[in-house]
């Protein structure tokens, strides 16, 4: 079993007032577009605006929540960056596929491919933090944060020092990527408020969402506000398989269903995905609260950055806000916090996060 990576610090960008944003999840914003996009802060703060202008917005985004991750754990320069993403800079991919159609493959702008590659957040915080360590992205779909994490578990359990990995996951939402997935049926065709997506759960299809989040990780429990004892990915899940992989992870972690105080679920409205989600739902104790986060964010693949960073918030405030609650349960101490997540494309993860023994 792998040794524990302590969290020390957690920031997003989401649909929500989550970046910057001493209140946790007191103030809620809907929509009735089917479509949720972030809360873009001014990204100046941490991007030089000279260089803003040549940046799409997923790769201000990700700059930005990483930067902030820095500055909240104090470190100025990581011994590693490791990320994941699901889809990349789709704004400048699109642009790039635009321009190749429009000129005819000839005399294209290469700013659009450069940065469209899956490594440019990753590039872009190695030049403003001067980092020149190890430096990976994982683009592994639904389970491409979760790569990341565990990636980041072989680093930290690789150093006898005390070493600081800024792990994140990011990916954005276009009009026209929103427009390819419908007819894959990933949305709903009804429109409705977000808050209200769980009472839609009898259709198939979610409603699209976008994010970044990031988090400082190291090996040392000082100032941590979390630890991450366990990563389960599950390709191809059944009710089965994911309550055993539940029931594995508890016993490496010497613990009981009773134990857990939350368990994150990402249900995201999808009947078709309903089972996974039916078939634990009852098996967990009274004391166990019950809470969603995709009506707030809405689906995409690294959705579970936002899950981690609201497990993060919980344990810092030991609170749950009212908007997320799908059970509550009796405990009153949240120390044991689960996320069970799942993506269309046939994949589930689940994290188990203790409260750091210094808290």
């Amino acid at each position: 079993m792998m040794k524990p990576i302590y969290i020390v610090s957690a920031s997003a960008i989401s649909p929500q007032n989550s970046f910057e944003n001493p209140q946790f999840l007191e103030v809620i914003t809907s929509d009735t577009s089917g479509k949720l996009f972030v809360k873009e802060p001014d990204y100046r703060q941490y991007i030089n605006p000279v260089a803003i202008r040549r940046m799409s917005r997923l790769i201000k985004m990700g700059i930005s929540c990483g930067m902030n991750a820095l500055q909240q754990a104090k470190i100025t320069t990581p011994d590693a960056i490791i990320t994941g993403t699901g889809l990349g800079s789709m704004t400048d991919t699109e642009k790039f596929l635009n321009d190749m159609i429009a000129l005819e493959e000839e005399a294209l702008n290469p700013t659009f491919f450069i940065q469209s590659t899956y490594n440019s957040v990753n590039g872009w915080i190695s030049l403003q933090t001067k980092s020149t360590g190890y430096n990976q992205t994982y683009v592994n779909r639904g389970l491409s944060l979760e790569m990341a994490l565990m990636d980041a578990q072989l680093f930290i359990q690789e150093s006898t020092d005390i070493v600081h990995v800024l792990v994140g996951g990011f990916d954005e939402l276009t009009d026209e990527y929103h427009i390819v997935k419908s007819k894959l049926g990933y949305w709903k065709q009804a429109t409705f408020n977000n808050l209200d997506l769980f009472q839609h759960s009898h259709t198939s299809g979610s409603i699209g969402g976008e994010g970044a989040a990031f988090f400082v990780c190291t090996n040392s429990s000082l100032n941590a506000i979390s630890n991450i004892c366990g990563i389960q990915q599950l390709h191809y899940p059944t009710p089965n398989t994911i309550n055993e992989s539940l029931k594995r992870l508890l016993h490496e972690n010497n613990l009981q269903l009773e134990d857990l105080d939350v368990v994150l679920l990402g249900q995201s409205g999808d009947v078709r995905f309903e089972t996974f989600y039916d078939s634990i739902k009852n098996s967990f104790s009274e004391n166990t609260s019950l809470i969603g986060f995709k009506h707030l964010v809405g689906e995409y693949p690294t959705s579970s950055g936002f899950a981690l960073w609201m497990a993060s918030q919980i344990v810092v405030h030991n609170s749950i806000p009212e908007v997320t609650m799908l059970k509550k349960g009796t405990s009153s101490n949240f120390r044991n916090i689960l996320l069970i997540n799942h993506y269309p494309l046939q994949t589930a993860s689940l994290i188990l996060l203790k409260k750091a023994i210094d808290n």
